[in-house]
């Protein structure tokens, strides 16, 4: 089931500081940084398990496993029991699981927010054809002020031109209506 983008990258932007959060306790030293990070990696996997990313699941577990191997006492890569310097190999594995999952949030944050930037360049060129085609006037755009109005706008449009219904499908391909509607607001906003 396809999600709002814009939702999308509010979690993720939610994740990516929550992160920085965990970040800051492991460069402080803080004796709350393994239950930090052990929180996050919790919400971060139930997070990937609601949107069945798979993909995104196993990364999160197999960093959850090999914490879990060192607070046993084995080293997760030798598979050797730990003598000496677990701590230290706890905090080199923790420092390897906090890049890898900024890493995918980052890249996932990036997909999302290129979906959204293309639309917007995409809709901002069809409104500023609209202006000069006289579609679209200072008056009409600042009647434009909800995303319900642009909807019902955005629907008259789609009926009456051909050319928007395929920009519209286009648009539809990567983005639902809702995300569509929120986009021209923005774009109307910054123009009017």
């Amino acid at each position: 089931m396809q999600e709002l983008v814009h939702h999308s990258t509010q979690a993720l932007e939610l994740h990516l500081n929550k992160l920085n959060k965990v970040q800051a306790l492991y460069l402080s030293k803080s004796f709350d940084f393994d239950s930090g990070f052990d929180d996050f990696l919790q919400e971060l996997l139930e997070y990937f398990r609601a949107k069945g990313n798979t993909s995104c699941v196993s990364e999160v577990l197999k960093i959850l496993n090999m914490i879990s191997t060192i607070k046993r006492g084995f080293n997760p890569v030798k598979m050797e029991k730990i003598d000496v310097g677990k701590r230290n190999l706890l905090y080199g594995f923790s420092f390897n699981g906090i890049e890898n999952i900024h890493g995918i949030i980052t890249e996932l944050l990036n997909k999302e927010l290129k979906k959204l930037d293309e639309a917007e360049e995409l809709i901002s060129g069809l409104i500023l054809s609209l202006y000069q085609n006289g579609i679209l006037d200072d008056v009409k755009i600042k009647e434009l002020n909800s995303v319900s109005k642009i909807e019902v706008f955005w629907n008259q449009l789609l009926n009456q031109n051909t050319t928007i219904a395929g920009i519209n499908k286009k648009l539809r391909l990567t983005l639902l209506s809702e995300d569509i509607y929120l986009i021209i607001e923005k774009v109307l906003t910054r123009i009017s």
